[in-house]
This record gives structure tokens, C-alpha cells and sequence, in this order.
């Protein structure tokens, strides 16, 4: 059951990133008006919040198959698939700071319509 998890969190690892992906792309099309840019925001919130449960998912289990578990008896598997957990890690990383440059991006957007709304 406990590999299977790994796929599954795998799994869930690329789906997340490829809906995101096509979510900022729609989302980029979209705020070509300023009233979607509200509901935009909220949306990359959501995917935000997708983004890094889906990193935090595949982490865990990249620490798993390098540490491996003894309450499982899981053996280190990183040590017989070396170079799949350096290229599964390195994608984890990238798409970590992905996220991050992601979430600064949407902070400095709500702060640029927040000192132009009329609303202060």
C-alpha cells in the first residue's frame, strides 16, 4: 500500500503542476479586463494552495525513499534508484521555488490594485 501511495503522490505531483500551468495561462488571457482581476486573484490563491500541497505531498515521499521508514520496513530506495531521486528532487526544488516567485507575483499584485483602488 505504501508504494502505491508514492505513485499516487507522483501522480498528483504532475497533474497539479500541468493545472496550474493552464490556469495561469487562462488567467494571463483573462485579466485583459480589470473586472476579472478579482476573481483572478482568488483563483490563483486556490492554485497556490493546489501548488503546494502537491510539492509537499511528493517531498515527503522523496525523504521517504531516500531515508526510508523502519516502522514499515521500508529500505532506502534512492540508493538502487539514484538517478530518478535526484531528477524527481530537482523537479520537486524547481517547482517549489516556481511556486514561491508564484506567490510573490501575487502579492505584489494585490498591493499594485490595492494603492489604486479608491476604495482608501
Amino acid at each position: 500500500p505504501t508504494f502505491h501511495a508514492c505513485v499516487y503522490a507522483c501522480r498528483y505531483f504532475v497533474v497539479a503542476n500541468a493545472m496550474v500551468c493552464l490556469f495561469s495561462a487562462a488567467a494571463l488571457a483573462a485579466c485583459r479586463s480589470r473586472a476579472a482581476m478579482v476573481p483572478v486573484m482568488v483563483g490563483d490563491l486556490l492554485a497556490l494552495a493546489l501548488l503546494y500541497s502537491a510539492v509537499g505531498a511528493a517531498a515527503e515521499f522523496g525523504i521517504l525513499g531516500e531515508r526510508g521508514n523502519s516502522h514499515v520496513r521500508w529500505a532506502k530506495v534512492c540508493n538502487v534508484y539514484g538517478r530518478f531521486c535526484e531528477r524527481a528532487m530537482a523537479a520537486v526544488i524547481v517547482s517549489l521555488i516556481a511556486a514561491f516567485a508564484n506567490l510573490v507575483l501575487l502579492m505584489l499584485s494585490i498591493l499594485t490594485i490595492h494603492k489604486s483602488s479608491s476604495y482608501y
